[in-house]
């Protein structure tokens, strides 16, 4: 009976379908709280938890780490199709690029913001907490999309953190979808520019694909805010890094 709830094929449905299940149940009640990437990454730890103490009768970290490797190839899958799905945020750019030629301006200006504020804040917060300096480097990604967050810490010679980059990243993307609507509802922000700006720099592809809950042209602009925080992502954390060695 362990061996299927802990086989592969087991696995991969577990994740879908809680994932589909807080998608469906957040277009119903439209609270960010549902957030479906959010509660499917709780309920898989959990129950990976479980899987590992009804089997091994303890909990401890080696079998945990055990078993989250086992879990990684089940869903090896989804590392393949990021790159292909975050390309095809291109398809609603290009469909909507007349509103990007009217909002260049801002959305250059929103970028070179986000990206400062990102990079800016790790390089404090780092120097308050006494990180090592490639842990830090590893941390200067957090504003982008995953696919291109993962390039980054590489380029940078931080490739054996890429597992901190990857948590900073989707955290980041989770919580700038969960208070970024209630933010913009708290200051009445019902432009289509300004919300798509928000998320897309904010909250990367997780925010973007929130961004399209409002409209075509929020996500739009959103979608084009992902390739200008990663441009400037590489240039400015190039130039710091070099700095700070």
């Amino acid at each position: 009976m362990i061996s299927f709830l802990s086989s592969p094929l087991f696995y991969f449905f577990v994740t879908v379908g809680i994932y589909f299940l807080f998608a469906l149940l957040q277009k119903k009640t439209h609270s960010p709280l549902l957030n479906p990437l959010l509660w499917t990454i709780i309920f898989v730890i959990g129950y990976i938890l479980l899987v590992v103490l009804m089997d091994k009768h303890e909990v401890n970290p080696e079998l945990i780490e055990a078993e989250v490797k086992n879990y990684e190839g089940a869903v090896n899958i989804f590392d393949i199709l990021l790159a292909p799905v975050t390309v095809a945020l291109a398809l609603p750019l290009y469909a909507n690029r007349h509103v990007l030629k009217e909002n260049w301006l801002a959305i250059i200006v929103a970028s070179v913001v986000g990206v400062g504020t990102s990079i800016g804040s790790v390089i404090l917060l780092g120097y308050l907490l006494g990180l090592d300096n490639s842990i830090v480097m590893a941390l200067y990604p957090r504003g982008v999309t995953t696919a291109i967050a993962r390039e980054i810490s590489v380029m940078l010679g931080v490739g054996q953190f890429a597992s901190i980059t990857v948590t900073v990243v989707v955290i980041t993307g989770i919580v700038g979808a969960i208070l970024g609507p209630l933010l913009i509802k708290l200051f009445h922000g019902d432009d289509d520019a300004s919300v798509g700006l928000a998320l897309g720099s904010a909250s990367h592809a997780i925010g973007t694909s929130k961004a399209f809950d409002y409209s075509e042209k929020a996500g739009a602009i959103a979608s084009v805010s992902i390739i200008t925080n990663g441009f400037l992502t590489v240039v400015v954390a190039l130039i710091v890094s070099l700095c700070m060695r």
